[in-house]
């Protein structure tokens, strides 16, 4: 009872049309989301488009989450340093879209605890100073602060925790 070069086909021809739909479902997407402060100077265009839909109270900067664009992050930087995230903006995210919002808080976490560690390990064998360490201390501060307040906001918005 083996593959015949029927079946055999038939079985590559699935796994290939499986995989090509797993590249293309979009929680493969993490680059296609981005944070955004509506309060900065200058906004990207990705940024001007979701801030426009929205209504700011005075005296508050809440981030917001840009599911179709890149946000304000620049390229390479970790997108939970550079605003506030205490107060925080969803949208009306589809599932998807709020499963991709919780991978780049992950992810966000995990490269803030890379490059603290890094930095200590660095500072150890005196290949930096004091004050390179205590710049990505306050950045790895800065970026666990933020990412507990998304993962409030996530929580809070699939009922797993409330106000």
């Amino acid at each position: 009872m083996g593959l015949g070069m029927g079946r055999f086909s038939m079985l590559a021809a699935v796994i290939a049309v499986l995989v090509g739909f797993d590249l293309s479902l979009p929680g493969h997407r993490a680059e296609a989301m981005g944070l955004c402060n509506c309060c900065a100077a200058s906004l990207t265009s990705s940024c001007s488009k979701v801030c426009a839909a929205i209504s700011l109270t005075p005296g508050m900067c809440p981030a917001i989450v840009d599911y179709e664009g890149t946000g304000a992050a620049l390229q390479g930087a970790n997108t939970l340093n550079g605003m506030s995230f205490k107060e925080f903006a969803l949208g009306e995210p589809m599932p998807w879209q709020l499963e991709l919002f919780r991978r780049v808080l992950e992810s966000g976490r995990r490269k803030s605890v890379a490059s603290y560690k890094l930095a200590l390990h660095q500072l150890n064998r005196h290949e930096i100073g004091q004050d390179d360490f205590d710049k990505s201390k306050s950045l790895y501060g800065e970026a666990l602060v933020n990412y507990y307040h998304g993962i409030r906001a996530y929580l809070i918005r699939i009922g797993r925790k409330s106000d």
